[in-house]
């Protein structure tokens, strides 16, 4: 017979059973669920038992093939005569509980009904005395299924559900730390001291550890052993979020699974306010914006791909992250009330916007549109690709399929290993020209809410929402507050394009490594 596990929630007492592994396809769970309503003590114990004989019987007709069994309508049926103590008989095979086997069991009526229920109990007691005697009674919290079966279920439910595969991907992570730090225990032995050293261990686990040659082969405590043993600095608060926020997904899809009553409290803070881009960064001095930009150095990396050359200059006079910049296509490229300027949206397959305060349209500053970029936009038109940097791939996984990380991750190593040519502290990098935009506007007392519509940061009060109708979002009124806080934004000097001398001409641009 199928064993009740009673749970106690806000709502009231509540019966569990579990599905036997070969009806759960079935049956289409892996559990049934009752409320017990105003029932407490004997009275719900003597519903539960009941619950459970109907529920035996009907696993047998399943197996069996006798006949279709509505489980719902069933337990419904058994629960009403528990409840109003009508006379039902009850037929319950391969009865089992422990090392006692009851064999075929039937009740006629009520009081047939509670002297099975009071078997049950005794039968319990025997089990409970025995196991106590070998001192190896499993525990409620053992009897849950391991935490590898239940993350190898949770990651495919993440794929069935289409979550973006960078998430998965960080999800896996995590997930692999947990089980390398605590084993492969039953979920629901995974409490405050777990939960605790596996934040100890994240604490030691070395920045890209798993895309590192030295690390490779190793186990994860090994991993953690090595970092210790080495001192490496400690991940950023932002780890530890992300980190948080995985796990708190996983355990909380067990809650709802019923397989926890209650997740494991994780013990980190909640996550922080991302609208000041924290932890990502400074802006570039003057004196390497003058290094960066510097013909000499700036021209030779440029030329090979036309993202090399516009891309940090977007970046800087538009304060745009690195995938905003890397997925533009041509046609986000517009006049608005006669001023030229970027829509930073989604628009087209594969482009990403960060939060709805990210989508805008920031006017090109005259430096910019000095340097030829109205030139290069007629030019890549001339191509026939619709995208404004098509040498710059999606990002993709080893199948092929986009994982997720846009079209910036490319044009953001480039640059970054273009920086290695100055003397600039690791860990600055593209995103530094949003803080120097930012910077230098805030400087030059441009209000807040002018600065947030040109980089896109969230605003207390209520930001544009996309319309169908681009003018919307360009957010016509505002339009000549952009253009003037652009204006007082000093930048380096850019080399820059006559008519004649275009950078990236048609015939110039190899076709041959476009991507869509």
């Amino acid at each position: 017979m199928p064993k009740p596990y009673f749970l106690a929630r806000r709502s009231g007492l509540y019966v569990r059973f579990l599905v036997p592994l070969d009806l759960r396809d079935v049956v289409g769970s892996r559990f049934l669920i009752r409320t017990l309503r105003s029932a407490r003590g004997d009275r719900a114990r003597f519903v539960a038992a009941t619950l459970g004989v109907a529920l035996s019987e009907a696993f047998a007709r399943m197996r069996t093939g006798v006949g279709m069994v509505d489980v719902k309508k069933l337990l419904e049926s058994a629960q009403r005569a528990a409840e109003s103590g009508e006379d039902r008989p009850w037929t319950a095979s391969n009865v089992r509980v422990g090392g006692v086997d009851f064999g075929n069991v039937q009740t006629t009526g009520r009081e047939d009904t509670l002297d099975f229920i009071e078997a049950m109990k005794a039968a319990d007691q025997m089990v409970a005395k025995a196991w106590a005697a070998t001192s190896t009674s499993p525990s409620p919290a053992a009897t849950t299924p391991l935490l590898s079966v239940e993350i190898e279920r949770h990651l495919k439910a993440l794929k069935r559900r289409r979550i973006a595969k960078d998430t998965i991907t960080e999800s896996k992570h995590s997930l692999r730390l947990l089980i390398g730090i605590v084993g492969d225990l039953p979920v629901g032995s995974i409490k405050r001291d777990e939960i605790a050293a596996f934040w100890e261990g994240v604490r030691w686990w070395p920045a890209n550890a798993t895309v590192k040659p030295q690390y490779r082969g190793l186990s994860v405590q090994e991993i953690i052993a090595k970092g210790q043993a080495e001192g490496v600095k400690p991940p950023g608060g932002y780890t530890y979020v992300k980190h948080s926020q995985r796990l708190g997904l996983f355990f909380n899809s067990l809650v709802k699974d019923d397989i926890l009553i209650k997740a494991p409290h994780l013990g980190r803070q909640a996550d922080p306010d991302r609208s000041t881009d924290p932890n990502t960064g400074r802006p570039f001095t003057d004196a390497e914006l003058a290094q960066i930009f510097d013909p000499e150095h700036f021209v030779p990396w440029a030329s090979k791909y036309p993202h090399r050359f516009w891309g940090p200059i977007l970046g800087l006079y538009t304060g745009a992250r690195v995938n905003e910049v890397a997925q533009l296509y041509i046609d986000d490229v517009k006049q608005i009330d006669g001023v030229w300027g970027l829509f930073f949206w989604k628009q087209h397959r594969a482009q990403k916007i960060k939060t709805k305060s990210s989508i805008r349209f920031v006017p090109l500053a005259k430096p910019v549109l000095d340097a030829g970029f109205l030139q290069f936009v007629e030019d890549m038109k001339a191509t026939g690709h619709p995208r404004l940097f098509p040498h710059l791939p999606a990002g993709t996984g080893k199948d092929g399929e986009p994982n997720g990380l846009g079209y910036g991750r490319q044009l953001s190593r480039q640059f970054a290993a273009y920086l290695k040519k100055f003397e600039i502290e690791k860990g600055t990098a593209f995103h530094a020209f949003r803080h120097t935009l930012s910077t230098k506007l805030a400087e030059a007392m441009v209000p807040t809410t002018t600065i947030a519509q040109i980089t896109g940061h969230a605003r207390r009060q209520e930001v544009p929402t996309l319309e169908k109708h681009y003018i919307h979002i360009a957010d016509v009124k505002t339009l000549p507050e952009r253009v003037e806080a652009l204006r007082k934004f000093e930048g380096p000097s850019i080399m820059l394009l006559g008519n004649d001398q275009r950078m990236f001409a048609p015939g110039s641009i190899g076709k041959q490594d476009f991507h869509p």
